[in-house]
């Protein structure tokens, strides 16, 4: 037990010098800020980004009609702040209580209004009507006497006020619905009509209609349906919504009572709601993925992380084959070496890009298929350098020792020949992470990443494949384009800093120097 203590005592001894050493650089000190701020990113992304990187989509809808995050290339929602911010616009949630989760919310700010006033119909809020999610929902009752005349329909509007804060149109609007009728509802197959309209002052304007959903449709069962305006971009967003003020939201629900025997039935609505799309969207604005477009703040983020995992894992395994080949081809000698190094020449002579551009395309373009690749490809450099030095350290007074003593090949490679190598193991595990960060972008911007994966490297080839940001460019896209190349380029000079300042430390001829 003392032993023990004796050699966690001189271990952390040991460490505190050598940190006393390395806060005398201050490039060293730079580049270890830069990789624990990248690690922090890493770590914490997904709780400061809480949107998914490759499919996003807003949650609390019902599964498979969750609408999009936001429009395509939006811009940064700081951008209002600039000049000309006079034109952005946010996204705008007109319902935000869309489940209806609340009665007291649904009461102060629902109106409802209905024709013809004679009949009995009630609408109020129902916390577990159609058992659907038992999250609230709106309930609409209908009853007619079979000695009362039909009407030719029967119409029920809800309005709910809202501001319309932004100068600027919004780019497109979205609506979603879900309608069930009462399973112990017993009536004959007859259709209904829903509409969704917007009032600014007097003027109205029609937004989306339903006029073929029948009684059959939508008893026993929800019926969800969702939709965006149709039209050019803008079209109708620019006629409603020519300025900031209020507005009001009507859905109008229609029965086609046409028949003459008694009615009584029961309808429940659910997640009516209408999200007005802006051109501003998040920290770095949106990429131009049609169906989901992606925030470009969260994949930078979880680029990160990405990173990391590619950067480490690769440097890690290079150095460790390379170490091991090194060891064994520097201290066994003979045939060992020769095979073993001539095997190294030989990856070493092979043009590397388009060598890992054929592996990726065979093996698939997978992460894990791309860290194999480039770890195939990234330890033979390392490990003539360990031969190197394990040539001159076996031939020392202390390994000729060793051997006298009875050591075998193992033990003197493990206790004698790997401690004097270490430095170079660890300036060298610094320096590798950021030529497979590279690497990876480089992949990826060739269009050999992961789909599934956001790195940074598939933000640029993302940008690259999108026709509109060509053609507008870089000094329209800057947000798109910059911030992952900034990245890069930090977290390979990070990485660089570090390594040299290692090798100051751990090197003897540049520790006289200082």
């Amino acid at each position: 037990m003392a032993k023990r203590k004796d050699k966690v005592s001189f271990t952390i001894s040991r460490f505190k010098g050598f940190w006393d050493q390395y806060k005398e650089s201050k490039r060293g000190l730079i580049g270890i800020t830069i990789i624990l701020l990248f690690g922090v990113i890493a770590i914490i992304g997904p709780s400061i980004t809480p949107y998914d990187p490759i499919r996003p989509r807003m949650s609390g809808y019902y599964p498979g009609q969750q609408p999009a995050l936001a429009e395509q290339l939006c811009v940064p929602v700081w951008y209002k702040n600039l000049p000309g911010g006079q034109n952005i616009s946010e996204n705008l949630k007109v319902v935000p209580d869309h489940e209806f989760t609340s009665k007291e919310k649904f009461e102060e700010e629902w109106s409802c209004m209905y024709a013809p006033s004679q009949y009995n119909i009630t609408v109020r809020h129902s916390e577990t009507g159609g058992n659907h999610d038992n999250d609230g929902c709106i309930e609409i009752s209908y009853k007619r006497k079979s000695d009362e005349p039909a009407p030719s329909n029967v119409s029920i509007i809800l309005t709910k006020e809202f501001e319309y804060p932004f100068h600027a149109p919004p780019k497109s609007i979205w609506m979603h619905l879900s309608c069930f009728i009462d399973n112990k509802t017993t009536l004959p197959k007859f259709p209904f009509a829903m509409n969704i309209r917007l009032r600014r002052g007097n003027e109205v304007f029609p937004v989306m209609s339903w006029h073929e959903i029948t009684s059959d449709m939508i008893a026993s069962r929800w019926w969800h349906d969702k939709g965006k305006t149709a039209g050019p971009v803008g079209d109708i967003e620019e006629k409603i919504f020519t300025k900031a003020g209020n507005y009001t939201y009507e859905f109008e629900l229609i029965i086609l009572d046409g028949e003459g025997e008694e009615k009584d039935l029961t309808i429940y609505l659910d997640n009516v709601d209408m999200i007005l799309y802006g051109n501003a969207f998040g920290l770095l604005g949106t990429d131009n993925e049609e169906r989901t477009p992606r925030d470009l703040f969260t994949r930078l983020v979880h680029g990160t992380r990405v990173s990391f995992i590619i950067g480490l894992l690769t440097a890690f395994f290079s150095i460790l084959i390379g170490l091991t080949v090194g060891l064994v081809s520097g201290y066994c000698g003979g045939a060992v070496d020769e095979i073993l190094m001539r095997f190294a020449d030989f990856m070493l002579v092979l043009p590397s890009l388009p060598l890992l551009i054929v592996l990726v395309m065979v093996l698939g373009a997978s992460i894990w298929n791309i860290i194999a690749v480039l770890i195939f490809m990234g330890w033979m450099g390392f490990s003539r350098s360990v031969r190197s030095m394990v040539l001159s350290l076996r031939e020392r007074p202390f390994v000729e020792a060793a051997k006298a003593s009875g050591g075998d090949t193992f033990y003197i490679i493990r206790r004698h020949i790997l401690p004097n190598v270490f430095a170079l193991v660890y300036v060298s595990l610094a320096t590798a992470v950021p030529g497979a960060i590279l690497s990876e972008a480089s992949l990826a911007w060739l269009g050999l990443g992961d789909i599934n994966v956001a790195s940074w490297g598939m933000m640029l080839y993302d940008f690259q494949q999108t026709q509109t940001a060509l053609v507008r460019g870089i000094g329209e896209y800057w947000f798109w384009v910059l911030p992952p190349g900034i990245a890069i380029a930090l977290m390979a000079m990070a990485f660089i800093l570090m390594g040299f300042s290692l090798d100051e430390i751990l090197n003897p001829k540049l520790r006289k120097r200082r």
